[in-house]
C-alpha cells in the first residue's frame, strides 16, 4: 500500500473511533467497523510516507514563525469527551503528564488535562508525540507557527522555542511544520489540549532519536533534549510537559495486561534506563519524560487510569488492543522499582518431525512465527523469556542409543536468541542424549547467542543448578532441576536454595518432574513442591509430563506444576497439543500468575483467545485447587507470601 494512502487509512480509523468514546455508548460494534476502530492510531508501519523534497529548508524557528497550523475535530466529538471525562485530582507541582494518542482514550485523556488546569494555568506546555512515520529530517522535529483548533488558537511560544533549538542544535533538531501537521499523535491531541488549555503557549515536537542517532547507546542519544526540557522546566516553574505514548499494541488484552505490569513498575519508578523493555510505541519519548521527571525530583507519580481500548469499547473481538497509562508526575520521593516479569514456556523439542517441519516451511522464524503476534511483540515486553530446551543443541548428531535421542541443530539457538529468550532449562531428561561433551557444547552454543542454559540433567549443585540474573535493580535465582530419572540430592539442592537466597531478592524453582500423560501431580511431586517453598522458593514452575497439570499455592507461594509442551511434535493426543504459557510476576509481597493456554498444531504454537481460551482455563480451574477457580478463571491468580 503506497504511503499517502496509509496516512489517510489511519485518519479515517481515528475518526471512525473517537464518536463511541466520546459519547459514552457502551453497545457493541460490528465486528467489520471495530476493526478499524481498534486500531487507530498506534504504533504504524514506518517509511510509508516520503520525506519533503530536498529543497525544503531547515531553519531555526523565529525566521518561519508565519500563518497557523490548523487542526480540526469534530465538535460533538470533542463536546462528548469533555462531557464524560472522569473526574480526578492532580497534585500540586505537577509538571508532567503523560496520555495516549489512541482516541479511544479521549475521555481520560480529557479528564487529566482538565484536571491539571483547574489546578494551575501553564505559561507554556511542551509537547512531545512520536514521529510515527519517520517525516522529520532530523531525530527532533519543531513546530514554527501556531496552531489552531476548533476556533482556539495557541501562540507559540518563540523564545521557548528559540532557546530549546539552540540547546538541542540543528544536527539534533530541525523545523517542519508540515511534519507536524501530518503527524498522527498532533491531530488527536492538539483539539484536546487546546481545548483545556485555551490561553497557554504551546513548544511542540515530534521525536525519533534512538534509531537515528549514531550514539553508541539510546541513552546517550536521548540526554541533549532531556537535558533540554530538564532547564527550560526549570527556568519556567509555571511550564508544563505533556508527553505522548501509546503502550501494548495488537495483542489480546490479557498479554497486554501483562506486559503492562512491567511499563506500570518503569513509569512509577521512574526507571528511564528501563524504558527500552517495555512493550510501546515510543521508547524514546517515554525514556525523555522519565528522565525529566527525575532530574526534576517528581518522585510522586499517580497512575490515574490504566486503559486497553479492547475493554474500553466492550469489544467481544479477542485480539488487537492498544494499552494507555494516564498519569501525572509531581514532586516526591523517588523509589525502587518493585516488579520483575519473566514469561514461562513449557517443553521445546527441535529434532525429529519438528526438525521436519522447519526445513520444510522455509518460513525463518518457524516453529515460533504464529505465537510471537503482529510485530512480534508477545516475546518482549517482560524482563525474561524462558523454556525448558528438552535436548542439546549440537553440531553433529551420534547414533541413537535410545528411542528418544534427540539434538538440535545449532541454527536452534539462534533462532531462540531472535524471538526473545533470555534462558532456557538444561534440567531434564534428555540434556545427556548425546553425552557429556555435547551437553557442554550446547551451553557453549547457548553462550554465544547470549542464552544462559539453567541446570544439568544429573548434578544438583548450586553451581549446576543455580543461576541469577541482575533485573532492573534486582537479583533473581533461578535454579532448575531435574528428577524424572535421577533422584533428587535433597543436600545437595538445600544447599543451592540457600545459597540462591542468600545472594538474590526472590528465587524461582523451574522443576522437570512428574509423570508423563497426566492432569494431576502425583504425591511426590505435591510433597517435593512443598519441601522447596519450605526452604524459601518464592514460585515454582514444572515441565515434563507434556500435559498442562494444576496449579496451586502453599504458604501464599503459587506452584504451576506442568506447563505442557510449547514446541513438540506429539500431535496423537489432545492434551499433547495444548500448553500453557506463564508469566510471572514477582514483588516482595508476593507473586501473580498470568496463565496462557496455547494450542499447538503441527509443532506451531498458537496463543488461544476468545472462547477457546476459557475453555482452557476453565479445565485448569476444574483440575486445581476449587479455592483457586475464580481467579484461574479469570486467568490472573495473585498470591500474597505468608
Amino acid at each position: 500500500m503506497g504511503g499517502s494512502l496509509r496516512v489517510d487509512h489511519v485518519r479515517n480509523r481515528i475518526v471512525a473511533a473517537v464518536p463511541w468514546i466520546a459519547l459514552g455508548l457502551g453497545f457493541c460494534i460490528g465486528s467489520i467497523g471495530l476493526f478499524f476502530i481498534l486500531r487507530a492510531p498506534r504504533s504504524l508501519p514506518i517509511t510509508m510516507v516520503s520525506a519533503p523534497p530536498e529543497s525544503s529548508s531547515i531553519s531555526p524557528p523565529a525566521s518561519i514563525a508565519s500563518g497557523t497550523v490548523a487542526f480540526q475535530e469534530s465538535q460533538e466529538r470533542l463536546d462528548g469527551a469533555f462531557s464524560s471525562q472522569p473526574t480526578w485530582n492532580v497534585e500540586k507541582g505537577t509538571r508532567v503528564l503523560l496520555v495516549p494518542h489512541h482516541l479511544v482514550a479521549a475521555r481520560y485523556i480529557a479528564g487529566l488535562f482538565s484536571a491539571a488546569a483547574m489546578r494551575q494555568k501553564p505559561s507554556t506546555i511542551y509537547l512531545l508525540v512520536p514521529d510515527h512515520f519517520q517525516r522529520g529530517r532530523r531525530a527532533i522535529t519543531m513546530l514554527g507557527s501556531d496552531v489552531g483548533a476548533n476556533g482556539r488558537n495557541l501562540t507559540r511560544d518563540v523564545r521557548a522555542s528559540d532557546t530549546l533549538y539552540s540547546d538541542l542544535g540543528d544536527t539534533l533538531a530541525s523545523v517542519d511544520d508540515a511534519v507536524l501537521q501530518e503527524e498522527l499523535a498532533m491531530q488527536a491531541l492538539v483539539p484536546y489540549v487546546a481545548r483545556a488549555f485555551p490561553s497557554t503557549k504551546i513548544v511542540a515536537l515530534t521525536v525519533r532519536i534512538c534509531e537515528a542517532s549514531r550514539a553508541q547507546s539510546c541513552e546517550d542519544a536521548r540526554a541533549p533534549l532531556v537535558s533540554a526540557l530538564t532547564s527550560a522546566l526549570k527556568r519556567d516553574p509555571k511550564a508544563l510537559l505533556i508527553s505522548s505514548v501509546d503502550f501494548s499494541h495488537y495483542l489480546p488484552a490479557f498479554a497486554a495486561d501483562f506486559h503492562d505490569e512491567l511499563a506500570q513498575d518503569v513509569i512509577e519508578h521512574l526507571a528511564d534506563r528501563e524504558v527500552d523493555r517495555v512493550e510501546l510505541d515510543s521508547a524514546d519519548i517515554l525514556a525523555v519524560t522519565l528522565s525529566v521527571a527525575r532530574e526534576l525530583g517528581l518522585g510522586n507519580v499517580v497512575t490515574h487510569a490504566h486503559t486497553n481500548s479492547l475493554r474500553i469499547l466492550q469489544s467481544k473481538i479477542a485480539q488487537d488492543s492498544t494499552s494507555h497509562f494516564i498519569a501525572s508526575f509531581s514532586p516526591g520521593e523517588i523509589s525502587s522499582q518493585e516488579k520483575t516479569t519473566m514469561l514461562f514456556v513449557g517443553d521445546m523439542m527441535f529434532d525429529r518431525e519438528v526438525r521436519n517441519r522447519m526445513a520444510r516451511s522455509g518460513e525463518p522464524l518457524y516453529p515460533f512465527d504464529g505465537i510471537l503476534g503482529q510485530e512480534e511483540r508477545l516475546m518482549r515486553g517482560q524482563d525474561a523469556v524462558i523454556g525448558n530446551l528438552e535436548g542439546p543443541i549440537s553440531p553433529e548428531h551420534l547414533p541413537p542409543v535410545k528411542e528418544n535421542d534427540f539434538a538440535f541443530d545449532p541454527s536452534v539457538a539462534a533462532l531462540l536468541r531472535r524471538v526473545g529468550f533470555t534462558a532456557v532449562s538444561q534440567a531434564n531428561n534428555h540434556t545427556l542424549d548425546q553425552g557429556r561433551d555435547a551437553a557442554s557444547s550446547s551451553r557453549a552454543i547457548l553462550a554465544s547467542q547470549g542464552i544462559v542454559a539453567i541446570g544439568d540433567q544429573v548434578r544438583d549443585t548450586a553451581d549446576d543448578a543455580l543461576r541469577i540474573f541482575d533485573v532492573r535493580g534486582k537479583r533473581i535465582g533461578i535454579l532448575s532441576f531435574n528428577v524424572t530419572d535421577n533422584p533428587l540430592d535433597r543436600d545437595q539442592a538445600k544447599q543451592a536454595v540457600a545459597q540462591a537466597r542468600q545472594g538474590s531478592d526472590s528465587v524461582v524453582v523451574f522443576i522437570h518432574w512428574g509423570n508423563e500423560y497426566q492432569e494431576k501431580p502425583s504425591s511426590v511431586q505435591t510433597e517435593l513442591g512443598h519441601w522447596f517453598i519450605d526452604q524459601g522458593v518464592d514460585a515454582i514452575i514444572g515441565t515434563h509430563p507434556h500435559w498442562m497439570q494444576s496449579v496451586e499455592t502453599y504458604r501464599g507461594r503459587p506452584i504451576a506444576y506442568s506447563l505442557g509442551n510449547f514446541i513438540f511434535d506429539q500431535d496423537w493426543s489432545k492434551e499433547t497439543q495444548y500448553g500453557l504459557a506463564v508469566g510471572l510476576v514477582l514483588e516482595p509481597s508476593g507473586a501473580t500468575m498470568h496463565f496462557f493456554p496455547i494450542h499447538i498444531v503441527k509443532s506451531h504454537p498458537v496463543l488461544l483467545t476468545g472462547d477457546e481460551r476459557q475453555v482452557r482455563l476453565d479445565h485448569l480451574a476444574e483440575i486445581s485447587d476449587p479455592s483457586l477457580a475464580e481467579s484461574i478463571r479469570s486467568g490472573v491468580m495473585h498470591t500474597k507470601k505468608e
